[in-house]
């Protein structure tokens, strides 16, 4: 009786509700997701892999249900395991084109860390793909163009280390020549070998005063390259 008028009010909710609450558990663990999914068919229904998030998933996950899970995310085109599909393929399967690929289907989808490593990687192409590579990265809406301490590039330094940490890295880049734009930048250093300081300069501030965009992100993809070189397999 008691099953019977839960799953009844479960299914009076709308499935938008519905919706809210799997996203929720899928928070809180990959089993609370499941078991809620499956308590009745209303929420087998509302289960929506695109949006859910995978907050509780290893970045590189070994676990069966772990796998699992982030593979049905991908199928359904869920813009944080398409991100990570892309960085484990460019970087560690040496898949560079399928990782391409599925970093430019995150950054469709607005995910913030595939934008700057989709970016990063075409700048570091040159040629039309390095101004393809910038008109990627401008969609980030920094608050000011020359201005480089954004939280939000603090925040894609961070979970890029803390991927590459997690997985074999196979797959180097070779940093940006740049270009001579003329613009009386602030910036002195544009590193080109993999240094401590180079490593001092990833964790730093980003407050690099006034530079244009150009330079702003040719240094940026130099240190991202020099943090791949750090976590390379040998």
């Amino acid at each position: 009786m008691t099953t019977n008028f839960t799953s009844d009010i479960v299914t009076s909710l709308p499935e938008h509700m519905l919706s809210e609450i799997l996203k929720h558990a899928a928070s809180n663990s990959i089993a609370d997701f499941i078991n809620v999914k499956l308590c009745c068919k209303a929420f087998d229904r509302a289960s929506n892999y695109e949006n859910v998030s995978l907050e509780k998933v290893s970045l590189v996950p070994w676990h069966k249900c772990e796998k699992g899970f982030q593979k049905r995310c991908k199928a359904a085109n869920n813009a944080e395991a398409l991100y990570r599909k892309g960085m484990i393929n460019c970087f560690s399967r040496r898949k560079s084109e399928s990782g391409l690929r599925y970093l430019k289907k995150a950054t469709e989808k607005g995910h913030v860390e595939a934008v700057y490593t989709y970016g990063i990687i075409l700048i570091c192409l040159d040629g039309e793909l390095r101004k393809q590579g910038l008109r990627v990265l401008s969609s980030l809406h920094l608050p000011k163009p020359n201005q480089g301490n954004s939280r939000m590039i603090a925040s894609c330094r961070s979970k890029t280390e803390k991927f590459l940490g997690c997985m074999w890295v196979h797959v180097a880049l070779t940093g940006p020549k740049g270009i001579c734009c003329n613009c009386d930048c602030d910036i002195e250093e544009k590193p080109n070998h993999s240094t401590s300081t180079e490593c001092q300069t990833w964790d730093a501030s980003n407050d690099v005063g006034h530079c244009c965009d150009y330079c702003f992100w040719d240094r940026e993809a130099n240190l991202f390259c020099s943090l791949l070189r750090k976590y390379l397999v040998n």
